[in-house]
């Protein structure tokens, strides 16, 4: 690491979120901070979902098929995943707000791309660039973390990660609305102008960060990570379609795989990388990577399963009937919940740290995906077990940035993160995939998936966030985490 990441790491330590230290002059107002982070938030969130209801009329407006039109999801899917550890490195070394503005004026951009081109190109290429801002919540939380006192921290982290899921489900029936009225250029006109009052709420409220590592930036490992993390994403997301034996699902898997060895073996013998490795061996660190990805694929799990569940026919011993507006009203109350859950959080750490409410997080997912299951797939048990889903996730996906910016030094707070969000998004694409792969081997050869097909893969949900529960006894003091990441950056 360079001289300036060095002393960055030294010296700036864990200030932004002890207690009781750190510099005065660095901490603003808490309400200053997270607002406008807030907005950013929403307005990435929102644009995740607004989309989806408007594939049938880009579809037809483009002449695409179905499966051309998928490309317009999983581009900004893909494109989120990858550039999300690069966004917060180059927040690292230049400025996290600096590094913030850029990225939402390329969301921006791409909202533009969308709305005017006419054909499916245009569309795909105007979300691909969308997805440059995936790296909001990463910097978001490394600036929240250095710039307020602990408890303000994790209330802002909390809020902060709630707005994933709240704007996810606001984008479906916004879409929805907008594309009836107005047509799916309006998504993007209506992305683009919630861009303009992002930028102007980042720029106005949010202060610079007070100290930046420098060094020069990894283009390699920047290059690598990408390649990598697109090929291994869009083999799991298109490999149901096209074949899981399929050349271009093992072409573009191997390949990604390959990108992904190389990035380590590189990472490991340069002077500024882009992944802080020796940090990621952190205990703190690699527990919040390991327990985001037991969390995130139980939430992604219960999210991916209880719309199909609902909109069955009754009368099979599953499925309500629902139609689409209705199924997404199931999981509503996990985005209500889930923005309690960061107030409730923020109580929770100032009382007993991090490990009680990566604890019970754990434990409200398990019970948000077993309660269906115990209640016969019935309404009531369903509209609990988002609630459950909701305070579950909200409080576990608050803890996980308070965690890493326990152990690891400021100068590489942004990147770490970013790893964090990226093994979120790999367990999200996993858990789809595992879901689908059970209702489909679990049914009879051309009926509808029955109650013993969703059991199946609720339980698997619930066997994987389990081992969240157990990993929240690992958590080491922060103290002694962060000393021992400070140790390895110096090394």
């Amino acid at each position: 690491m360079s001289g300036a990441a060095h002393e960055d790491a030294t010296d700036s330590g864990d200030a932004g979120t002890d207690d009781g230290g750190g510099d005065a002059a660095r901490r603003v107002g808490a309400a200053r901070m997270i607002v406008p982070l807030l907005v950013a938030g929403l307005t990435y969130a929102i644009a995740q979902t607004t989309i989806v209801p408007a594939l049938p009329q880009v579809q037809e407006a483009t002449g695409a098929g179905p499966d051309g039109a998928a490309w317009v999801v999983t581009g900004f899917f893909v494109s989120s995943a990858a550039l999300t550890v690069v966004s917060g490195r180059l927040g690292d070394m230049f400025g996290r707000r600096r590094v913030l503005l850029a990225v939402f004026v390329l969301f921006g951009v791409g909202a533009v791309i969308g709305a005017t081109g006419g054909s499916l190109a245009a569309v795909i290429a105007g979300r691909v660039v969308m997805g440059a801002a995936g790296g909001v919540f990463p910097l978001s939380f490394a600036l929240l973390a250095e710039r307020l006192p602990r408890p303000q921290a994790a209330l802002g982290m909390g809020l902060v990660s709630s707005v994933f899921g709240l704007g996810g489900a606001l984008g479906l029936p916004v879409g929805g609305l907008i594309t009836d009225q107005v047509g799916y250029q309006g998504l993007f006109w209506l992305t683009a102008a919630m861009t303009v009052a992002t930028l102007a709420a980042v720029a106005v409220f949010v202060p610079e960060s007070p100290s930046v590592s420098g060094g020069r930036v990894d283009w390699a490992g920047a290059a690598l990570i990408m390649v990598g993390l697109s090929g291994v994403l869009v083999a799991v997301s298109r490999g149901p379609v096209w074949g899981w034996l399929a050349w271009p699902t093992l072409l573009l898997g191997g390949a990604g795989a390959a990108a992904l060895v190389a990035l380590l073996v590189v990472e490991a013998r340069i002077t500024d990388p882009l992944l802080p490795m020796p940090v990621l061996g952190v205990r703190n660190v690699w527990v919040a990577n390991t327990a985001a990805f037991m969390v995130t694929f139980g939430q992604a799990t219960a999210f991916f399963l209880v719309p199909q569940l609902v909109q069955l026919p009754p009368g099979g011993g599953v499925g309500l009937g629902a139609d689409t507006a209705q199924a997404g009203l199931f999981l509503l109350p996990a985005s209500l919940t889930s923005m309690l859950a960061g107030p409730l959080t923020g109580a929770l750490v100032s009382r007993w740290g991090v490990r009680v409410p990566l604890g019970l997080g754990a434990a409200a997912t398990v019970a948000g995906l077993g309660l269906p299951v115990a209640g016969g797939f019935a309404p009531v048990p369903l509209l609990v077990g988002s609630a459950l889903l909701g305070l579950g996730g909200g409080a576990a996906f608050a803890v996980f940035p308070l965690m890493i910016a326990d152990a690891v030094p400021l100068a590489v707070r942004g990147a770490a993160n970013g790893v964090n969000t990226i093994v979120r998004h790999v367990s999200m694409a996993v858990a789809a995939q595992v879901a689908a792969l059970v209702l489909v081997t679990a049914a009879p050869a051309g009926a509808s998936p029955g109650a013993g097909a969703f059991t199946a893969a609720f339980g698997i949900g619930v066997a994987v966030c389990a081992g969240a529960v157990l990993a929240a006894a690992a958590v080491a003091r922060p103290d002694r985490d962060s000393t021992r990441a400070r140790g390895r950056v110096a090394a």
